[in-house]
């Protein structure tokens, strides 16, 4: 019995060390307020983590984030609905619910000029 409390604490502490790791290079869009006229790229990167791609163009130099509300089902079975394809059907129309936001840091000469939520272009949808 003294064994399995000690693995369940060694899981339970491995576990909460790798939630913590994956928040710090996770993008959290409300921080974007924290980012401010002046900061350059290292500043950046260190408050909202590595950007999924950057650009430059036109002598500016363009961070582009995104970010996708989380979707998080319930490992009860609501409703007696079976797992199978009507509990699929389910999931995926969840998920076209959600919404992805994209988000971009615009640098010129390696300062912080303009961050901005990128619309979505209206022709791609």
């Amino acid at each position: 019995m003294l064994l399995g409390m000690k693995s369940i604490k060694l899981l339970a502490t491995v576990t909460v060390l790798s939630l913590l790791a994956g928040c710090a290079t996770t993008f959290r869009p409300w921080l974007l307020s924290d980012v401010h006229e002046g900061m350059d790229k290292v500043q950046v990167v260190q408050l909202l983590g590595t950007p999924d791609s950057t650009e430059t163009k036109n002598g500016a130099e363009y961070l582009h984030y995104s970010f996708r509300e989380d979707l998080t089902l319930p490992f009860s079975n609501p409703g007696g609905i079976e797992f199978s394809a009507e509990r699929e059907i389910m999931r995926e129309d969840m998920e076209r619910r959600f919404k992805d936001y994209r988000y971009v840091v615009i640098l010129v000469d390696g300062k912080v000029v303009n961050y901005k939520e990128e619309l979505p272009d209206p022709s791609q949808e």
